[in-house]
C-alpha cells in the first residue's frame, strides 16, 4: 500500500513539472514585455525633454547694415555735407514658438565733412504677438514697448559767433535723449512670397539740449518733452529663404520743442539677404516723396524763419 501510495504521488509531480514549466516561460515572456514597454515609456519621455529643452534654447539672429540719409534743397539738388552715414549692428532674441520677442541695436553716426559731429545710439525692446488666422491665412499683431538712448556733441564748436557779443542767436553743442517708444504693429502673409505690414509708431522723448550759447548766454540748457510720430504701411516681397525687400510708404511727424516741427513723406526700402550662418545684411534707404513741411524753433520755442 505504501509503494503504491509513492508511485501515485511521484506520478502527479512528473506530470505536474510540464505545466509548472509552462507557467514560468509565461511569467518570463510577461516580464519581458513589461520591460520592453518601461523603456520605451522612457525612451519617449527622454525625447520630449529633449524637444522642450530644444525649443526653449535662446536664440540671437543677428543683423549688420547701413542707413543713410541725404538732404536735397527745394530744386532736389544735393547739399554739400548733409550726408548723414550710421553703421549698425543688432539682435532679435526669442525662444522657438514663444510669442516675446526681444530686440538690441547699436547705431553710430558720422555726417558728410564734419568729423567732429559724434552721435551714438542704442536702443531695447521687448514685442509681444497675438496671432490670428483670416480667410484661411495667417497673419498677427504686435505691440512692441522699447527704449532708446540717442545723444550726439560737438567736442568744440569752432564758431565766430561765440566770441561776438552782438550774436543774439542759439547755438547748440550737442543733445541728449532718452526715448520711450510705443509700437502697434500687425502682418498678414498673403503668399509665400508676399506678405503686407503696417505699424504705429509713437516716440515720447526727454530731451536735454546743451547750447554753446543762447540768445547771448553761454552754457544754456534746455529740457523738455517732444515727441515724433512714425507711421508706414507696404508689402515685403520674399524672393527665396534669403533673399526679400520690404517697399514701405512712410509718415514722420516730428514735434521737437526748441529745435524743429516738420512733417515729412518717404518711400522707405529695406533688403535684407540672410547669410548661411544666419547672419542678414540689412542696407535701406529713404526717398523723400515730396518736399517737407518744416517749421524750425529756437531756444525759446519761438518759429524762426531761415
Amino acid at each position: 500500500m505504501k509503494i503504491l501510495t509513492g508511485l501515485v504521488i511521484f506520478s502527479a509531480i512528473l506530470m505536474a513539472q510540464p505545466v509548472l514549466a509552462d507557467e514560468s516561460e509565461t511569467d518570463y515572456d510577461q516580464e519581458i514585455i513589461k520591460l520592453n514597454k518601461r523603456i520605451q515609456q522612457i525612451e519617449k519621455e527622454k525625447k520630449e525633454a529633449q524637444d522642450k529643452v530644444h525649443q526653449q534654447t535662446w536664440r540671437f539672429d543677428t543683423y549688420i547694415g547701413t542707413e543713410q540719409e541725404i538732404d536735397s534743397d527745394d530744386r532736389w539738388k544735393y547739399i554739400r555735407g548733409s550726408v548723414a552715414t550710421s553703421p549698425y549692428v543688432g539682435a532679435f532674441i526669442y525662444q522657438n514658438d514663444s510669442l516675446w520677442l526681444y530686440d538690441v541695436q547699436f547705431l553710430k553716426t558720422y555726417l558728410d565733412n564734419t568729423p567732429e559731429y559724434d552721435r551714438t545710439r542704442w536702443q531695447a525692446g521687448v514685442t509681444r504677438t497675438f496671432p490670428f488666422t483670416l480667410a484661411g491665412k495667417t497673419g498677427n499683431t504686435k505691440l512692441r514697448l522699447g527704449y532708446r538712448n540717442d545723444n550726439w556733441h560737438y567736442p568744440s564748436i569752432s564758431n565766430p559767433a561765440l566770441a561776438d557779443p552782438e550774436y543774439k542767436g542759439d547755438i547748440r553743442k550737442g543733445e541728449e535723449r532718452h526715448e520711450i517708444w510705443i509700437r502697434p504693429q500687425a502682418y498678414y502673409k498673403y503668399s509665400d512670397s508676399l506678405s503686407f505690414n503696417a505699424s504705429l509708431s509713437f516716440r515720447l522723448i526727454d530731451r536735454k539740449l546743451d547750447y554753446a550759447r543762447a540768445k547771448g548766454d553761454y552754457g544754456v540748457y534746455k529740457r523738455d518733452w517732444s515727441q515724433i510720430n512714425e507711421h508706414f504701411a507696404g508689402a515685403n516681397l520674399t524672393f527665396n529663404q534669403k533673399n526679400s525687400l520690404w517697399l514701405n510708404y512712410l509718415y514722420i511727424d516730428e514735434q521737437l520743442v526748441n529745435t524743429l516741427y516738420n512733417k515729412e513723406h518717404f518711400l522707405w526700402a529695406i533688403y535684407r539677404y540672410k547669410f548661411d550662418s544666419g547672419v542678414m545684411l540689412m542696407p535701406y534707404t529713404r526717398l523723400a516723396l515730396t518736399k517737407g513741411t518744416q517749421s524750425f524753433r529756437d531756444s525759446r520755442n519761438q518759429e524762426t524763419v531761415l
